[in-house]
């Protein structure tokens, strides 16, 4: 009995375990009706089932941009067979191609039945349609794959009704120069009929193709028709237009015939640029190695012609310079352009452009152009062709002010002194003030701006104390004068004050002298050894933390100390160039050949450099000198038969600002020889005080002599004495 029991309570938990697994899986079976006692009642099934049509409602699994198929989408109860399910909402998804309606939903009408459009959208390949419906039991999904492929369109036109495959339509084939033709073609589907979709048609010919006429590239059918216009914008002669389909082989053509003009000449319009790189030293140079020349062929109205051919040459292939085009044919707007390539040595050369003609007698003549001279060159900077200015060497007033400026000026050339490429950098530096660091050339030149501020001195303090001045005091000596103190129009030596270094420094190349005249170095030719550029404050042209001073001079090693280089290598170190190998170094450049290179030359580059010194010049507060030129000491008293010479300088022993004014003037009886003396103080950032011209005096008898100094709206002044004439004697009386 409890065998028994047991066996039935086995057997009805397994009955219901394979029910839920039934029910799970969304499959029939359950019926409607109940049973099984204490069993739950089994809900209904949805079975969803898809098919995909074509037009004339046969299952298909493939659908083109010109026939769509529909997807039937059918719900039943609890099988395939079972009773159909209405109202009930289908939602579809695709992952490729597109639903109508584009909600992607439908609802199933009394047969179960939802309908939707798949309709191809011009992409190609495999996808799937997945459709999905709600049921008593959950959701129910299903899926169907399908394809999309290219429809079997054709290009051609219509005649007469009837579908011409493979022919454009247009309104004319025969056109006069810059004429215009209405072009047609239509794409149909396996029926001949134009399509409905949209397609893309692309078009082309050799004249479109040159810019020799204008021609839509693409266009897209309105009811399977694309219309377009050819204009033969300078074309002439036979021009072939080609219509295709993309992605498929189809493809539909028209010959027209554009009518020639008469030629009249050929012109040199540009080139472009005019200097070029010599070969192998482009890009870094800031000059490319290959230029365009163009020139325009021209009717006898001026205007442009189209599709005339054109022959091109050179005046010299030297270091091989040549062509990379050697004809062309015009385009629509009447231009030919030649390729140059550079060659490895520098010279000018023009390109020639010829035209073949036929005269007003049947005679065929030739036309001969030539183009401007183009320049092949190195495009870097040579140290010898660097120059430094400024707009004044001697600032007003940037002793005693900060914010006055002066402006500097690079100029740069190359080995063939022709101005650098545009845009070619200069880096500045200085050693008072401050500068801008750097400009880009324009035209061969360009400047920044100094502007005065602090520093004005050495560093460190030991240096400030080493500066000279015009006080006078240990060491001070002047050639041109015996005083002990005062300007002097000589150097005084170092540390010299005020006075500010400006270094400029570029990229390029060292200098040569070409012997043989060939545009290149060669082993021995003379050159110019440059160390790393440096800013020398003392004026010597040596880097004296590394080379020290000539001779034994403690004030030039002090008034050297503070210098800095450029580390052009970055070895840390100053660098003078130089090898045991080569004690003298090896030229360094372009111009180096490659059969050179790392032997008796190199090919690295330098930095290429100038520098000039500006003034901090005084505003006011000069130091007036009047010395004797024979006794060459400052004179008590000033007397006729002497000549006498007046200098002028700030405590530093700088010259006035260059323009400042310097009067020598007698008074109460005091004449100057010839007249007072007026002398302007010019431009010049040499060393030493101003020198005014010497003057004498016409008699002695009295008064004085005064010395001005005007700049900047301020003066100073000196007053001397000059002797007065004897007393008369007495008259005897008689």
């Amino acid at each position: 009995m409890i065998t028994r029991l047991t066996t039935l309570s086995l057997r009805l938990v397994a009955g219901l375990a394979l029910s839920l697994f039934v029910v799970a899986c969304g499959g029939g079976g359950g019926g409607g009706g109940g049973g099984g006692g204490f069993l739950p009642e089994e809900p209904d099934t949805w079975v969803l089932t898809l098919t995909l049509l074509d037009a004339n409602g046969n299952p298909t699994d493939t659908v083109t941009s010109t026939n769509p198929a529909t997807l039937s989408a059918r719900v039943t109860r609890n099988s395939a067979s079972g009773s159909p399910v209405s109202g009930e909402v289908v939602t579809v998804t695709t992952s490729l191609g597109l639903l109508d309606p584009d909600t992607g939903s439908a609802l199933t009408n009394e047969d179960g039945e939802a309908r939707l459009r798949l309709l191809g959208d011009g992409t190609r390949g495999a996808g799937t349609l997945t459709a999905s419906v709600e049921g008593p039991a959950g959701t129910v999904t299903q899926s169907l794959n399908f394809q999309t492929v290219r429809a079997n369109l054709r290009l051609g036109s219509f005649r007469d009704g009837n579908f011409v495959p493979g022919r454009i339509a247009a309104s004319s084939t025969s056109l006069p120069r810059n004429g215009t033709a209405e072009l047609i073609v239509f794409v149909v589907d396996e029926e001949g009929s134009p399509v409905e979709t949209e397609e893309e048609v692309r078009f082309s010919s050799q004249c479109e193709r040159s810019g020799q006429a204008q021609l839509p590239v693409t266009a897209t059918t309105t009811n399977g028709r694309v219309t377009v216009d050819y204009v033969a914008a300078g074309c002439s002669g036979n021009d072939t237009v080609t219509a295709t389909l993309p992605g498929t082989d189809r493809s539909a053509t028209v010959d027209l015939f554009v009518a020639p003009p008469e030629v009249t000449s050929i012109v040199f319009r540009s080139a472009e640029p005019e200097v070029l790189a010599l070969a192998g030293t482009g890009g870094g140079t800031g000059l490319q190695e290959t230029g365009t020349v163009t020139f325009e062929v021209i009717d006898t109205q001026n205007e442009p012609i189209a599709g005339i051919d054109v022959r091109f040459g050179l005046t010299t292939r030297v270091g091989g310079l040549r062509l990379r085009t050697t004809s062309a044919r015009s385009d629509g707007d009447g231009l030919v352009r030649a390729v140059v390539q550079s060659g490895d040595v520098a010279t000018a050369v023009r390109v020639t452009a010829t035209i073949e003609v036929e005269a007003p007698d049947g005679d065929q003549l030739t036309l001969t152009t030539v183009s401007d001279v183009l320049t092949v060159t190195t495009g870097l900077p040579t140290q010898n062709a660097i120059s430094l200015s400024a707009e004044a060497l001697k600032v007003q007033g940037a002793r005693e002010f900060d914010g006055v400026t002066t402006q500097v000026t690079v100029r740069m050339a190359d080995k063939f002194n022709n101005p650098v490429p545009d845009g070619t950098a200069a880096t500045f530096r200085t050693e008072y003030g401050s500068i801008e660091g750097s400009c880009t050339t324009t035209n061969g030149a360009c400047s920044v701006t100094w502007t005065s501020q602090a520093p004005r001195f050495p560093m460190f303090n030991d240096n400030r104390e080493l500066v000279r001045t015009t006080r006078g005091g240990d060491g001070y000596s002047c050639p041109s004068h015996s005083v002990g103190s005062g300007p002097c129009p000589d150097d005084l030596g170092y540390i010299r004050g005020l006075r500010s270094t400006v270094l400029v420094t570029a990229i390029g190349e060292e200098s040569f002298t070409d012997s043989n005249g060939n545009g290149r170095y060669d082993e021995g030719e003379p050159f110019v050894n440059l160390p790393e550029a440096f800013l020398d404050h003392n004026e010597d042209d040596r880097y004296n933390p590394a080379q020290g001073c000539v001779g034994n001079n403690a004030r030039c090693e002090a008034a050297g100390s503070e210098e800095t280089f450029v580390d052009f290598n970055s070895d840390g170190r100053f660098s003078r160039n130089v090898s045991p190998e080569n004690p003298d170094g090896v030229f360094n450049g372009v111009l180096c050949p490659l059969e050179g290179d790392g032997i008796w030359c190199s090919r690295d580059l330098v930095n290429v450099r100038d520098s000039l010194v500006l003034i901090l010049a005084s505003e006011s507060g000069f130091d007036i000198l009047l010395v004797d030129d024979s006794t060459r000491r400052r004179p008590s008293v000033i007397q006729a038969g002497r000549s006498y010479t007046v200098y002028v300088a700030d405590i530093y022993n700088n010259a006035p600002a260059a323009g400042s004014s310097v009067s020598i003037s007698g008074e109460n009886g005091c004449e100057i020889e010839g007249g007072n003396v007026d002398a302007e103080v010019p431009e010049t950032n040499a060393y030493g005080a101003f020198t005014a011209p010497s003057f004498s005096l016409v008699e002695n008898a009295g008064g004085s002599i005064t010395v001005t100094v005007s700049g900047g709206g301020v003066e100073s002044s000196a007053t001397y004495s000059c002797q007065a004439a004897p007393p008369e004697p007495d008259e005897e009386e008689g």
